[in-house]
């Protein structure tokens, strides 16, 4: 059974988040027998060599793109599509677990291998919350490697026409779970989200959350506590990385944990009242 990233459900083309639990395994179709493609990010040389000379022993035929960064492997995401990310954490430009974040959103049929020297409990808490990743120490062992990407990719010793290999995806994320992912890895950005009827952005500084608004119908705007809350309640619409020129205020000064424990908490006890 095949794993994939947390899978945002596509609306209107654009990257898209869900609201269904994010951690359960759900067979979708059968595995195609078309090629694999897998993109290898990667910026030191003999690792790219050892990789793409142990992928020789896979038992299915793929196709392998190389990046030495991640502004290739963004010129790579948007010309292919992929099915499978061998994923350095620490590369020249950014974190590959951040690369990742938006990799779920933009491509969510594929799934990952996060390779690292320094697999900390940081790093494997934030591969956890991807869902259908394997996180790999190195040095790397060859069948370690290919045993990986054959369980990932559902790759079993069995006919490839067996009714039983299915694909598998993880259901859509969560605005909650975009948010965090974006916390742990300490990004400084702007993500906008939208639903049917609103517009809400959220600002993050060094990963944490610090301003929050939502654009009303009439023109006039939530902020802060109040606009994150709802903005995490949002049970389906599309979000984007955005850029963002004008100043705006610091209306959220909670750390980012405690932020998420607290809408968590009014999820809760709104849930009961209603209940």
């Amino acid at each position: 059974m095949r794993a994939a990233l947390k899978k945002p459900r596509k609306y209107g083309g654009m990257p898209d988040f869900g609201a269904a639990d994010a951690r359960e395994l759900k067979p979708t179709r059968q595995m195609s027998t078309s090629p694999a493609t897998i993109l290898l990010i990667e910026d030191i040389s003999t690792v790219q060599f050892f990789v793409r000379n142990a992928l020789s022993s896979l038992p299915r035929p793929y196709t392998l793109l190389t990046a030495g960064s991640l502004a290739q492997a963004r010129e790579h995401m948007a010309a292919h599509t992929m099915d499978l990310f061998i994923v350095d954490i620490g590369l020249p430009d950014g974190d590959g677990i951040d690369f990742l974040c938006e990799a779920a959103m933009l491509q969510p049929q594929a799934t990952a291998v996060i390779i690292t020297a320094t697999p900390s409990e940081e790093h494997r808490a934030r591969a956890e919350q991807l869902g259908g990743v394997q996180l790999l120490g190195k040095p790397v062992q060859r069948a370690q490697l290919c045993g990986a990407i054959c369980k990932l990719l559902g790759w079993t010793d069995k006919a490839s026409s067996e009714p039983s290999n299915f694909r598998a995806t993880l259901s859509g994320l969560t605005p909650l779970d975009i948010v965090q992912l974006k916390c742990m890895s300490g990004a400084n950005s702007v993500l906008e989200f939208t639903n049917a009827q609103r517009r809400g952005r959220v600002y993050f500084e060094k990963g944490n959350v610090v301003h929050s608004q939502i654009l009303r119908e009439d023109g006039t705007t939530k902020l802060g506590f109040e606009a994150f809350a709802e903005i995490s309640g949002w049970q389906a619409g599309r979000v984007a990385e955005v850029s963002e020129a004008s100043p705006y205020p610091h209306s959220i000064d909670t750390n980012w944990q405690s932020l998420v424990l607290e809408v968590a908490h009014q999820a809760d006890q709104e849930q009961g009242k209603a209940a």
